[in-house]
């Protein structure tokens, strides 16, 4: 027994003396020490150095890839990565390094190369369906939906009643334009909720049914679903569906006398509710406002010629005037009256913003600019009038002065002008989104 005893230990030391003499672990050692210490450069030649021995280690080749990130030669990472699929690959570490280099470098064929060899070798199957979500839900947010698709399918053939996975496959075929299909969708997942479900386990799912009828312009269906997620981060996204908020930004853009988006807006108003008699009566008033009014202008006309004076009646004359000719898109003959008024009444606010409107329907950018600039710099003008000015001054700098443009429109975020301040901000946003 004694005997036995002591070739047990004489073998056991021999097997841990002769792994410690392995010359491949003890490079690895050496390079493992330098990696921890972040001495990258260093760790890689001890890496090597174990290559060179005998290239048949798979974690041999990942932490090499890892320092070679470090040092940003990614180039060198994915071929020491790839290398290791090929010694061994079922080595999971490298399928999450490697999705993120091709995540992050937008090889969209790579990525999905890569993740369709890490689920054929993914046994688990609750790991099955997280990596499924988490790259469709890459795909979504890189707005490629048909990729994303394949994805969501994919984590629904593993677990049909997988909320998450249902949820997003909804998401995506709304952006693909299968409203019924998200519709269908939904309907699958809040079968699993009691009718007495809190809303605010629910309204994310009611969002995203109330968005399909609404973008298949089914907005009797769509209103009171969308009611029902109207809480929390839904509620501003639900305010913009409405038809008070479109009218809230026509109403700004008819200050402005932007009349042409202003009747978009009650358009889109109208149409999500054709009671909405707020829009109905805005819509009339613009387009009476832009009926040519010949006899008045002519009248108008023959009263104010060669007036030179400083009686507010006839400033009251000017006023009036210049918003029909306004109306009327004869923009040059406003501009001349606004002149001519200026020249008596020194500062007329009124008849300076009707100034900046005419030189900004005219093109008179720089001319334009100045005058609201001057306007702005005005200490009697009132807040009201500040975000107006604001709110025109953003179209005024548009696209070629992006940031002012921008500026101009947050400072108009206030009171009744918000909307249309907001709602500006965000079409010039997803316009240059596009043109990216």
């Amino acid at each position: 027994m004694k005997n036995l005893l002591l070739i047990f230990l004489f073998l056991t030391s021999t097997a841990v003396f002769a792994q410690e003499k392995n010359p491949i672990e003890l490079f690895f050692k050496n390079a493992e020490k330098f990696r921890v210490a972040k001495d990258y450069h260093r760790a890689i030649v001890e890496y090597e150095q174990a290559i060179s021995l005998a290239d048949t280690v798979a974690k041999v080749h990942y932490w090499k890839g890892v320092c070679n990130l470090m040092i940003k030669d990614t180039t060198r990472a994915l071929q020491d990565w790839q290398k290791v699929i090929a010694l061994d690959n079922k080595y999971m570490p490298v399928y999450p390094a490697l999705s993120k280099v091709y995540q992050n470098q937008k090889e969209y064929v790579a990525y999905k190369k890569n993740v369709d060899q890490w689920l054929s070798v993914e046994k688990d199957p609750i790991k099955r369906i997280n990596l499924c979500v988490e790259t469709s839900n890459f795909f979504f947010y890189q707005d490629r939906f048909q990729d994303a698709r394949i994805y969501s399918q994919n984590a629904l053939k593993i677990a049909p009643d997988h909320v998450e996975s249902l949820y997003l496959d909804a998401q995506i075929t709304n952006n693909l334009g299968k409203y019924t299909e998200s519709i269908t969708t939904i309907d699958k997942i809040l079968a699993q909720f009691p009718e007495n479900a809190p809303i605010n386990q629910t309204a994310k799912y009611f969002y995203e049914k109330g968005m399909a009828y609404y973008l298949m312009e089914d907005y009797n269906s769509a209103m009171p679903i969308l009611n029902k997620a109207d809480v929390g981060p839904y509620k501003p996204f639900i305010t913009k569906l409405k038809p008070d908020y479109f009218f809230a930004v026509a109403s700004a853009y008819e200050d402005i006398y932007n009349f042409e988006q202003a009747k978009t807006m009650l358009e889109k108003a109208m149409k999500i509710d054709p009671t909405y008699i707020k829009a109905n009566i805005l819509l009339a008033d613009i387009i009476v406002r832009e009926e040519h009014h010949h006899k008045g202008i002519h009248l108008f006309e023959l009263g104010l010629k060669d007036y030179k004076g400083f009686d507010k009646l006839y400033l009251k004359a000017y006023d009036e005037f210049i918003d029909i000719l306004i109306c009327s898109k004869k923009y040059e003959k406003a501009l001349k009256y606004a002149d001519e008024c200026l020249a008596n009444f020194q500062g007329a606010r009124n008849i300076l913003y009707y100034k900046l409107v005419a030189q900004y329907k005219l093109g008179q950018r720089e001319d334009a600019i100045n005058t609201g600039i001057n306007l702005l710099s005005n200490s009697n003008v009132s807040p009201q009038e500040f975000v107006k000015i604001s709110l025109l001054m953003g179209f005024v700098y548009n696209k070629q002065n992006l940031p002012k443009c921008i500026q101009s429109f947050q400072d108009a975020r206030k009171g009744p002008y918000f909307p249309a301040a907001t709602y500006s901000i965000e079409s010039f946003n997803d316009e240059k989104e596009a043109q990216l």
